[in-house]
């Protein structure tokens, strides 16, 4: 689209992959891919441990309930068609492409500071202000589609998106799953695709949802 134009999920599609290159450049450089695909998704005493079980399936639970129940609460599909295998593919990209960067943003943090507490409440800040700003100026103009109710975007943010962070970035200072903190981030970005009905470039659009941007 363009920046007076209506909505196009062609051009959508170009930009998200644009983004979702410079995620993992940036990852490939911070030595987060290598991470995240090198090391063992869990250790053999995290496997036994019933802390570590309950951890993990209370931030499996944290995601599923605020972006799987919560955030479709707020949002609109303007009767788009779900084309299945394009949220998905979509949403598994950009979760793990973003789900990387956060890494990468918090090894950059660690670089500041080797407090796991303070590492853990600067990556929140850096990524809290950057990917609100960054979905308030871009992302939600120009690649979403239209879907937020806007009564809603300050009920998401408290409901879905901060517990996400807090839950996460608590987990990954405790234990150390880089490869399930990009897991999580990515289920939660895949609810979100699936929810707003994300279009295939080659589906017509819902009515309302080639409706210029305002704003």
């Amino acid at each position: 689209m363009s920046i007076r134009g209506t909505y196009s999920p062609n051009s959508a599609v170009i930009r998200a992959l644009a983004y979702f290159a410079v995620c993992w450049i940036i990852a490939g450089l911070s030595g987060v891919t290598a991470t995240v695909f090198g090391e063992a998704i869990a250790t053999s005493s995290q496997l036994q441990s019933v802390e570590w079980w309950m951890s993990t399936v209370g931030c499996l639970t944290v995601i599923v309930v605020a972006y799987g129940v919560i955030w479709p609460k707020g949002t609109v599909t303007h009767d788009r068609r779900r084309h299945t295998p394009m949220v998905l593919g979509f949403g598994l990209l950009w979760g793990i492409s973003q789900g990387q960067l956060y890494l990468a943003i918090r090894m950059g943090a660690a670089e500041i500071n080797d407090n796991r507490l303070v590492i853990g409440v600067l990556t929140f800040g850096v990524i809290s202000t950057v990917t609100g700003l960054w979905h308030d100026r871009y992302w939600d103009r120009f690649v979403s589609p239209p879907h937020n109710i806007q009564a809603w975007n300050g009920r998401k943010v408290v409901f879905c998106h901060v517990p996400n962070l807090v839950v996460t970035l608590t987990y990954l200072a405790v234990h150390d799953n880089h490869a399930i903190f990009v897991a999580l981030q990515t289920l939660a970005l895949v609810l979100s695709t699936w929810f707003m009905h994300f279009p295939a470039p080659t589906w017509p659009l819902g009515p309302g949802s080639g409706e210029p941007r305002v704003g």
